[in-house]
């Protein structure tokens, strides 16, 4: 074995000398490219980094706006006076505005993911509108059905339905639009018994008009008869009695003239104390004439206060209310007339008042009592109040009564007060 003197120089050889020299040339590029891609991609990254927070910024802004879009669209449904009821594909209710709640009764979070068809049924055995929209694509543009309010009472609506998609076409679900017309349909209940009450106002003018002609004829008839009659005659008391019946025929018949025959009134300034006073004096002479005990009292100020009217429906009013308040006290009472006049420059009516100390009506007779041939009188014709409530609304007032048990009632009249 050949010992080597390690102080000596170890020869490498060219070849792999200049191997290695191309090896870490090669390195070195490759490290360059690298440190190049490195770079690159920094920049890159430095991009897409940028970009992200441009995307973030305009998605949060987009959120910020559709957030301001969904409130501004929930503002309006909600200040909508129409109902609006939304269900999604399954039939579950996702949209219930304020006013669907008022008319049906129902909260939102009472409805608010259940299903419309358990609060919402069909008036026949067949789907609801909104469920044939949802799965037939039927859309109703006008229709009226009802609906039952939560507390157990029916609703009578105006409604329309729709199908709801997407941009593609999808189905998302279905809307209904409805809105309360219990009003539209009282006014048209009332507008029909208008116009039967007109019909049969005619056809009572007409009827009351050619009964008066014989009438006439039979009371003049019957009053030569109990002329001819001897005083001790027998039958001089049947006569009176038909006459009497007559007498009160020709009230009835009288008073439905006045009632169905249109108001012809001349308007004039007059002082409502002056009327009052006319007619109370004259039903007070009425009273004495009678025999009877009621006292009559009259309660208004020096303070003058003048309405536009006519004096000679003013008169049969407060005559009519009289006479009421004066057969309502059988056992004898007191009828007060009084004016009240204060405040009339703030509320621009002057009323005056006509109370009695009788027995006192029931409320389910002061809801009637306004009523044609309504009466619990036993001669009553059923018109006296009809007539006054209709010559008060000519002169654009109006009529309360209130009454108590045992205590008198007391009707109130209205009247616009005329000013200067």
């Amino acid at each position: 074995m050949k010992i080597v003197d390690s102080k000596e120089p170890v020869t490498i050889p060219i070849e792999l000398f200049e191997s290695l020299q191309r090896a870490f040339t090669d390195f070195q590029s490759r490290a360059d490219i690298l440190s190049q891609a490195y770079d690159s991609m920094q920049e890159e990254i430095k991009k897409v980094n940028i970009e992200l927070d441009r995307k973030n910024a305009e998605l949060e802004k987009s959120l910020v706006v559709q957030e301001e879009m969904q409130t501004y669209l929930d503002s309006i449904l909600q200040s909508m006076d129409n109902g609006v009821i939304g269900i999604d594909i399954c039939g579950k209710i996702t949209h219930f505005n304020r006013a669907a709640s008022e008319i049906s009764g129902y909260s939102y979070d009472d409805l608010m993911g259940r299903k419309y068809t358990r609060y919402f049924s069909s008036n026949t055995d067949g789907e609801t509108a909104l469920v044939q929209a949802l799965n037939r694509g039927i859309e109703l543009k006008r229709n009226e059905k009802v609906i039952w309010h939560k507390d157990g009472h029916p609703v009578p609506v105006s409604y329309q339905t729709a199908l709801l998609k997407d941009k593609k076409g999808r189905k998302l679900g279905a809307v209904e639009i409805f809105s309360d017309i219990s009003q539209i349909k009282a006014l048209e209940e009332e507008m029909q018994q208008t116009r039967t009450m007109a019909a049969l106002g005619e056809m009572s003018a007409t009827v009351a008009h050619e009964i008066r002609n014989p009438l006439g004829a039979m009371g003049m008839w019957a009053g030569l008869l109990e002329r001819d009659l001897e005083q001790d005659d027998s039958r001089r008391k049947t006569l009176g009695k038909i006459i009497e019946g007559l007498s009160r025929l020709n009230k009835i018949v009288s008073n439905l003239l006045v009632y169905t025959r249109p108001v012809r009134a001349q308007f004039r300034k007059i002082q409502l104390e002056t009327i009052l006073e006319e007619i109370v004096d004259f039903v007070q002479i009425e009273i004495e004439r009678l025999g009877s005990t009621v006292q009559v009292k009259k309660e208004w100020t020096n303070e003058s206060v003048y309405v536009l009217a006519d004096p000679e429906k003013i008169g049969q009013i407060v005559m009519n209310l009289c006479l009421n308040a004066v057969q309502a006290m059988d056992n004898g009472g007191v009828l007060t007339v009084s004016v009240e006049n204060q405040n009339h420059e703030k509320t621009g009516f002057i009323s005056f008042s006509v109370s009695d100390t009788g027995s006192g009506i029931g409320s389910d007779v002061i809801t009637k009592m306004f009523d044609p041939f309504f009466t619990t009188k036993e001669n009553g014709t059923g018109l006296g109040l009809a007539i006054v409530k209709k010559f008060v609304e000519f002169h654009s007032g109006y009529i309360d009564i209130r009454s108590s048990s045992q205590k008198g009632t007391t009707a109130r009249v209205f009247l616009p007060v005329l000013k200067d």
